[in-house]
């Protein structure tokens, strides 16, 4: 929910006026996860159009009013990125029990008045600033984070679930001529909300990285990067949890297994070449990784 979802009112034009809902989305390639989550939290599973027809297909698992504000009864104490969000929409929920809407003959209802609608809009404009992608212009601190049941840690459940919406695990590879292809395990996650990768590196280590928007306007974001031996305790820690990353996680303990397995004898200052079947079977490691992060149905996605 902190790292794929989108927590939000929805305003529908109605006749001269609106009408407001509460709906909250999670996006995903990987619809088998969507599915597990609806059966033990209900909501509707749909196709979802990807941004570019080369990509892989998108599906969205969507709740709106009633079942939307029970869902985020029982998940909004655990969350971190998408706090204010679930706060606004529990103040709206809680408007809303207050307010009774009035129906024609025919049991439909009658146009929102003119108080209910600024009101209802109030809400609306609440949650739409900590929602957009770029800056508010009122944000020249860094953004907090609600009060959680113990700040001072975050659960290894938690960085999974974060790992598989927001992170990136990969093998990079180096090219020195003449010479062994260097290959090194990598994992990352990003977001633009600063305070929960802080948190994220207290429990857990890795070096947090700022890079600046892409796009003028944007929010600027902030990475977490575990690189060497700070990888492999990582995911002894959260491998249990993961459900989207799980195969990425197996790559890479494969590869640092393999690593220390290998012994490389020494020539003079340096090493002697690696036998070409380690290469080899690293390079396999390497291709196996860059299909499953492709974003499209195969083929590398870039990454070196």
């Amino acid at each position: 929910m902190d790292g794929e979802a989108q927590v939000t009112l929805g305003r529908i034009p109605r006749g001269l006026s609106y009408e407001y809902c509460l709906r909250i989305s999670i996006y995903n390639t990987d619809r088998s996860v969507l599915a597990e989550i609806r059966k033990g939290w209900g909501g509707a599973l749909i196709s979802s159009p990807s941004r570019d027809p080369r990509w892989k297909p998108s599906y969205a698992l969507i709740w709106t009013n009633a079942a939307a504000a029970r869902f985020l009864a029982e998940i909004s104490p655990y969350l971190r990125v998408k706090s204010r969000q679930a706060a606004v929409l529990h103040q709206f929920v809680h408007h809303l029990q207050k307010c009774r809407r009035r129906r024609d003959r025919l049991g439909h209802l009658l146009p929102l008045t003119s108080r209910q609608l600024e009101k209802r809009e109030g809400f609306y404009r609440r949650i739409k600033a900590p929602n957009r992608k770029g800056s508010t212009g009122h944000e020249q601190q860094p953004r907090t984070l609600a009060p959680w049941k113990n700040p001072q840690t975050i659960s290894p459940k938690y960085l999974a679930g974060f790992i598989d919406a927001e992170g990136c695990m990969r093998l990079a590879k180096g090219h020195h001529p003449g010479w062994n292809p260097q290959y090194a395990p990598r994992v990352q996650v990003g977001n633009t909300n600063r305070a929960i990768l802080e948190d994220l590196r207290k429990s857990f280590g890795g070096i947090l990285t700022y890079h600046p928007r892409r796009v003028p306007g944007w929010k600027d974001g902030y990475q977490l990067l575990w690189a060497g031996r700070a990888v492999a305790p990582l995911l002894l820690a959260v491998k249990p949890f993961l459900r989207i990353k799980a195969r990425q996680a197996r790559i890479l303990l494969q590869f640092i297994g393999q690593r220390k397995r290998t012994h490389q004898r020494r020539r003079g200052r340096g090493f002697v070449r690696l036998p070409a079947g380690v290469i080899a079977y690293r390079e396999a490691l390497l291709l196996r990784m860059r299909k499953l992060n492709a974003k499209g149905p195969s083929g590398s996605n870039g990454w070196h």
